[in-house]
Formats: structure tokens, C-alpha cells, sequence
């Protein structure tokens, strides 16, 4: 009888146990693991949206420059490119709403909210406001660049005292389009992660939210989403030829080896042909 008692006794000393474990320790642990997995997403958008600047900046201009009146029809400024990533890629997607539209950058507030797995168990949203998000973008040369290499080449060979410029052909070299997204204070509003933040006044800071930071890189060829005209307009600054004086070149070239063999195709100093993408692949 003594041992059964024992027994039971312990029994109910094990029940107890569990049951304070449990709310000290697994359910705590339980909702970290849930937010542990937003958190994650988070940073998983935070890349999705580096990549989504990177990619817009390859095919859209800041302005200025040598070719500004050549790609002036496709130029975004970097605030635009990205009021038009929150709204593309942190605004909530779930609803019935048209997912792009040309407004988007303009924005200056997540018009549907963000995404609905950014909130916490109470449906806090992590992002308030929209200046917690910010977006950095800028073109830059490839530290290994074998065509801005052999421009600087180019560059370094002196000219006459009579010549005056640079032998270096116009043409853009800062074709690596780098951008970082940045999202400052996610959930800081979050009562829920404040309880389960640890809070010492000397050691650990109360629960400001956490800050998350992506950065992508693009290399581009130069072209441009004005089109084909574009792209040929640049080329043709490098290609003297392109210049109106080829033409009269081209005759006279053309005209002296038709005399020597008639045979011989037509000379086209200076043409310029941009790839294009055949009318059969577009269907």
C-alpha cells in the first residue's frame, strides 16, 4: 500500500511538471518556431525584392548622362522603381486586385496591407508604415570587366597636342546594376514578441523589432526596354561610320570594289544590327 501511494503520488508530482513545462517552456518555444518561419519568409522576400530592383534597373534609366535624350522614353527614377517594388512584391497579393499597374510607382502607402503571413498571432502587421522599407540602387562597372578594361587602355594612349577629346568611343560601361532593399524595425509593434523577447535593463534591449537586408546584382548588355532604336541610337555613338559619314564612304568603297568584281555583295560600313527576336518565337 505504501508503494502504491509512492507511486501515485509521483504520478501526479510528473503531471505537474509537464503541465508548468509546458507553459514555461513548450508553448513559448512553439510560438518562436511560428515566428521564426515569418521571419524567415521576410528575409526571403527581402531577396526576391533586391533581385526585382536589380532587374528594373538594367532596363530602366535614372537620367543624365550622355544618352539621356537616347533612352529618355524609358526612364524610372530610383524612388519609382521602388514605391513599385513594395507594391509589387510587399503588398498583400491575396486580394482581387490588379497585381500591376502603372500608379504603383507613385505609391507612398501599402494600399491592400502587406502580405497576410506578415502579421503576428494578435494580426499585428510587421510593417506599419511604409518608409520602414527602403531601397537603395546604383550602376556601377564589374570589378572584372574585360570591355571597361580595354577601355581604360584605350583611354591611357596619349594623343597629339593637336587632337583634342579622347580615343575611348562613347559607350556605357557601368552595366552592373546593384540594388539593396532594407526593412528596418519588422514587428516592432508586436506585443506577442515583446513578452517573448528577453528583457534585462543592462544586457539585453527591449524588443525594438528586428531589421533585415537583401542585396542583388545584375550584369547587363546595355539594352534597353525603348526597344531595338534604343539600343542601335548607343551603339552608333562608338561606330563613326554611323554617323552619317559612312554612307558617303559606303559609295565610294562600294562603287570602286563593283568595278573590280561585280560579284562582290554590297559594302555596309557602319550598319548597325541589334538582335531581335524572331516574329515566329513571339506567338
Amino acid at each position: 500500500m505504501r508503494n502504491h501511494g509512492y507511486k501515485r503520488r509521483q504520478r501526479g508530482q510528473a503531471l505537474v511538471e509537464m503541465i508548468v513545462a509546458g507553459l514555461f517552456f513548450l508553448v513559448p518555444l512553439f510560438l518562436a518556431v511560428v515566428a521564426l518561419g515569418k521571419f524567415l519568409d521576410v528575409q526571403h522576400t527581402t531577396n526576391m525584392g533586391s533581385r526585382y530592383a536589380a532587374w528594373e534597373r538594367t532596363v530602366w534609366y535614372e537620367g543624365g548622362g550622355q544618352f539621356d535624350t537616347i533612352n529618355a522614353p524609358n526612364r524610372k527614377s530610383a524612388s519609382q522603381i521602388h514605391a513599385e517594388l513594395a507594391m509589387r512584391v510587399f503588398n498583400d497579393r491575396s486580394r482581387n486586385v490588379s497585381v500591376i499597374a502603372d500608379t504603383d510607382k507613385n505609391a507612398t502607402t501599402f494600399a491592400n496591407g502587406t502580405d497576410p503571413l506578415w502579421h503576428d498571432n494578435a494580426h499585428v502587421p510587421f510593417l506599419r508604415q511604409f518608409d520602414q522599407a527602403s531601397t537603395g540602387i546604383a550602376n556601377s562597372r564589374p570589378p572584372r570587366d574585360a570591355s571597361g578594361t580595354a577601355l581604360d587602355v584605350i583611354g591611357a594612349v596619349p594623343l597629339p597636342p593637336s587632337m583634342t577629346g579622347s580615343l575611348v568611343p562613347p559607350v556605357p560601361s557601368d552595366t552592373m546594376a546593384v540594388a539593396t532593399v532594407s526593412l528596418r524595425e519588422v514587428a516592432r509593434d508586436s506585443q506577442a514578441y515583446q513578452r517573448l523577447w528577453p528583457r534585462d535593463g543592462v544586457w539585453i534591449a527591449q524588443w525594438r523589432g528586428l531589421d533585415f537586408k537583401a542585396t542583388g546584382g545584375i550584369v547587363s548588355n546595355t539594352w534597353g526596354a525603348n526597344g531595338s532604336r534604343g539600343t542601335r541610337d548607343m551603339v552608333a555613338q562608338s561606330v563613326p561610320t554611323a554617323q552619317g559619314l559612312g554612307k558617303a564612304i559606303d559609295r565610294v568603297v562600294g562603287a570602286g570594289i563593283k568595278a573590280w568584281d561585280t560579284d562582290v555583295p554590297d559594302v555596309e560600313l557602319g550598319k548597325i544590327a541589334p538582335d531581335v527576336v524572331p516574329g515566329d518565337r513571339l506567338r
